[in-house]
């Protein structure tokens, strides 16, 4: 996710378990990413009336002011979610 974000200049705002695939081996692979932003030096001012994202693993931030742009930290919040809620599910 950071090389993606760092490198090419893309956020994927769509974490969520659906999209998160491990291997055999152990590594993992983020899919889906058919609803992704190019970022530039300069972030858009408007936002689309819709928030994009899974919503159970979306940034609490995100979810309380729709108006705010989405960031790398809302991506790692919901990674953050999406092992929390992994931990949760798996454990006894």
């Amino acid at each position: 996710h950071d090389a993606a974000y760092f490198d090419a200049k893309i956020l994927h705002r769509d974490i969520s378990v659906g999209n998160i695939l491990i291997d055999k081996d152990g590594d993992g692979f983020l899919i889906d990413w058919d609803l992704c932003i190019r970022i530039s030096d300069n972030p858009p001012s408007a936002r689309r009336p819709q928030r994009t994202g899974t919503w159970q693993f979306i940034s609490a931030a995100l979810l309380r002011d729709p108006t705010q742009i989405q960031t790398i930290e809302d991506d790692r919040e919901s990674a953050l979610h999406v092992l929390s809620w992994l931990a949760l599910r798996f454990s006894k």
